[in-house]
């Protein structure tokens, strides 16, 4: 039954997550392109291309991470946030470091690890809000089926 909860929990993590990205990222473009009273602007191919693609990436990401972690038992668990934000570090850092150092023209380019690291800060209040959502959803099932077990 764990699995089906994990399940449930990473999915509830990625639509969260991926929404509250996606959604103040196409208000920004509307807003700069001018296009607040249009339909059809970049915003919206955003919405329609990117966040399936968001959702199922992240999903993936946080089905691996919240199985190999501990099961949550409070919602806002702060190692837990610490250990899912490490994981996205190292994920991160390792792709920045390949793309790094894969181009052999130029050597190492400082700002570019400036800016990913940059790019890391900005996207933890995001991997907050998929913990949150996870950990709420997880503990919300696990405590029907507690109730309806014992009843």
């Amino acid at each position: 039954m764990r699995s089906w909860h994990l399940l449930c929990a990473s999915f509830c993590a990625s639509v969260a997550s991926v929404f509250s990205f996606v959604i103040p990222y196409c208000l920004f473009l509307n807003f700069q392109q001018n296009h607040l009273l249009h339909v059809v602007s970049n915003a919206m191919q955003v919405m329609l291309y990117l966040t399936p693609f968001l959702v199922v990436l992240a999903f993936i990401f946080y089905v691996i991470v919240l199985s190999v972690l501990k099961l949550p038992s409070k919602i806002f668990d702060l190692l837990q946030f610490f250990k899912v934000s490490l994981v996205f570090l190292t994920g991160w850092m390792c792709l920045v470091l390949i793309i790094l150092f894969e181009d052999q023209v130029n050597g190492f380019d400082f700002e570019t690890l400036a800016v990913s690291l940059f790019i890391f800060v900005a996207v933890l209040p995001v991997l907050a809000v998929g913990c949150i959502s996870a950990n709420s959803c997880y503990v919300l099932m696990c405590k029907k089926q507690y109730k309806s077990a014992f009843s």
